[in-house]
């Protein structure tokens, strides 16, 4: 069902991104607004971003296999570096563009039917990135994350080129649409940074934001009556899937079956705030722990937390 909502939001994408983009340069053709086509080009880019956020989270569905043990959601977080690319190719070529007619100047023939379509092409991007970055947040999908962004960008570019060219239109100004151009590349890279950051994050296993760990030690805590000490807290997140495990002390009298459903517990808990949280506990007995050099576990129960580092 979730996989059925982020796959139809990425066919949503490109189907929007496809016709922006045919229709932009059909008009910035037709009405000589070098800009539009400019703005037709970047949506171009943009349908190449739809198309690979799509093909990451159909590839990050696929279940693990023989030679993906820990299942493909990597494959998002690799995309969307790649999509941090491209959102910096698109900012370049907007800069580039926007110098270019800085120091040469354009005239546009049609400037009313040009702002028609940018602001058709601002409620477009607008409103598909709004539904975008939704489903992204819901179920913590990058790749449809980055591909929001995208069209934010796109959103912003198109707002710009419409502001530039009202201000042709009452003034006669033509310097102010490439200034405009400038700014928004420059938040372009922004964006760009933002995301390349948070799939490089994914790709090298870096732990998870100290918000998120809050809630697993949270979590232990309110069970830290049932065991003796948990350490070993490694975390790390692929695509929209966190990798959980710890160690987890209890009692020399506790059986296997109670130890067993202690787990249980936990994991289930820790997935009910943690969504698409893969959940590993290796069970300690105290004396075992004691016996690797330690300080004795019962002490420790009084004195620390649930997720004590020891």
């Amino acid at each position: 069902m979730a996989q059925g909502v982020v796959q139809r939001a990425a066919a949503i994408s490109v189907v929007a991104t496809a016709s922006l983009t045919v229709a932009e340069v059909t008009v910035g053709i037709f009405s000589g607004a070098v800009s539009v086509v400019a703005n037709g080009v970047q949506s171009a880019l943009d349908l190449v971003a739809a198309l690979t956020a799509w093909f990451a989270v159909s590839q990050a569905a696929k279940p693990p296999d023989r030679s993906h043990r820990y299942g493909h959601g990597k494959f998002e977080s690799l995309l969307g570096a790649f999509q941090a690319l491209l959102i910096w190719l698109t900012a370049v070529f907007i800069a580039a563009d926007a110098i270019q007619k800085l120091l040469k100047g354009t005239m546009v023939d049609h400037p009313l039917v040009a702002m028609v379509m940018m602001g058709i092409s601002v409620v477009v991007d607008v409103g598909v990135a709004r539904y975008l970055f939704s489903v992204a947040k819901r179920y913590d999908s990058l790749a449809l994350e980055a591909d929001a962004w995208h069209l934010q960008a796109d959103a912003l570019a198109a707002l710009s080129v419409f502001a530039g060219l009202g201000v042709l239109n009452l003034t006669g100004w033509h310097f102010i649409d490439p200034l405009l151009a400038i700014f928004v590349s420059a938040l372009i890279v922004k964006a760009g940074f933002d995301i390349l950051r948070q799939a490089t994050a994914h790709l090298l296993d870096t732990a998870l934001p100290e918000e998120e760990e809050a809630v697993i030690d949270k979590v232990l805590n309110s069970h830290a009556h049932k065991f003796i000490n948990a350490h070993r807290l490694r975390t790390r997140q692929a695509g929209k899937h966190r990798y959980i495990d710890l160690h987890l002390v209890v009692r020399d009298d506790m059986t296997v079956e109670e130890a067993h459903q202690l787990c249980d517990e936990i994991e289930r808990d820790i997935r009910q705030v943690l969504p698409n949280a893969d959940v590993t506990i290796h069970v300690e007995s105290a004396s075992a722990f004691k016996e690797q050099g330690y300080e004795d576990p019962f002490e420790q129960q009084k004195t620390t937390s649930g997720t004590g580092s020891t």
